[in-house]
């Protein structure tokens, strides 16, 4: 190998030891990312809201409230719900983190006449404890 070779050689292997380097440093940034994006959940009032839509009329009700919510949790991020489970989830979430997103329209779409019902007593009775 000539000392050009070996040269261009260590500039390639220096180049690649720096986007490594790079790529670790975008990751890390990523992660810290991710934490950001978590959001502290009230798994009691999760649980007992949940429990009361229809399309979670087969939710383990002896289960506590933590262990509830980790169930649901780990369901919906395997994509194991149905969809109108999916939007209960997501409502759920929303109502206790403003930035959770959750598409009210197709909501209502595809949650039954009692889901629905569900719903807006539930946003009722938000409602009506901001007023007091």
């Amino acid at each position: 190998m000539s000392d050009l070779d070996k040269t261009k050689s260590n500039e390639i292997n220096e180049v690649l030891l720096d986007d490594e380097e790079y790529e670790d440093e975008d990751e890390s940034e990523y992660e810290e990312d991710d934490e950001d994006d978590e959001i502290e959940v009230d798994t009691e009032l999760f649980a007992e809201h949940i429990l009361r839509f229809r399309c979670f009329a087969d939710a383990p009700k002896d289960k506590d409230a933590d262990d509830l919510f980790d169930a649901i949790f780990a369901a919906y991020e395997d994509e194991n719900l149905t969809e109108e489970q999916d939007h209960t989830v997501e409502f759920l979430l929303h109502i206790q983190e403003e930035e959770s997103p959750f598409n009210l329209s197709r909501a209502l779409e595809v949650w039954n006449k009692d889901d629905r019902k569900t719903f807006l007593t539930i946003v009722t009775e938000i409602s009506d404890s901001i007023d007091d």
